[in-house]
């Protein structure tokens, strides 16, 4: 069950921060689905969804005003035979709150001077944004 959840960020001179929470199990444990076409690599899959999942620990920690005690990373492999792979990760660490934190930073710095460049990649399937990234130069 996916829930709508926004912490401010106003008290730390950042935007408020909105976001959906794919399920929580008892106990704290932030879960995120994800699919993918190949086995996931433990410290790849962690590399790439750090952002994602420090975001959903502030959500959590705001809405709860408890610590998450982790994460989980449910993935659905769609390979000749489909799998499922689960990623544990450890609560977020300091240094993950402070990337967050400083791309938060960058991000909304970035905003404020009209600075856009368009980072491609999958994620571009869905935006509604993609004609405008195309005649950016």
């Amino acid at each position: 069950m996916e829930v709508r959840v926004e912490a401010d960020l106003a008290a730390h001179g950042l935007m408020t921060l909105v976001g959906i929470l794919d399920l929580v199990r008892s106990g704290g444990r932030i879960v995120d689905f994800k699919t993918t076409g190949k086995t996931p690599d433990l410290a790849l899959a962690a590399h790439q969804h750090e952002v994602q999942l420090a975001c959903d620990g502030v959500l959590y920690r705001d809405a709860t005003g408890r610590k998450e005690r982790g994460f989980e990373l449910h993935h659905l492999v769609r390979t000749k035979t489909p799998k499922f792979v689960l990623t544990s990760l450890e609560p977020m660490r300091e240094a993950q709150h402070t990337r967050r934190r400083r791309l938060l930073e960058s991000y909304q710095a970035g905003l404020a001077r009209e600075d856009f460049v368009p980072a491609p990649g999958f994620h571009c399937a869905g935006c509604e944004f993609f004609g405008e990234c195309r005649r950016w130069s």
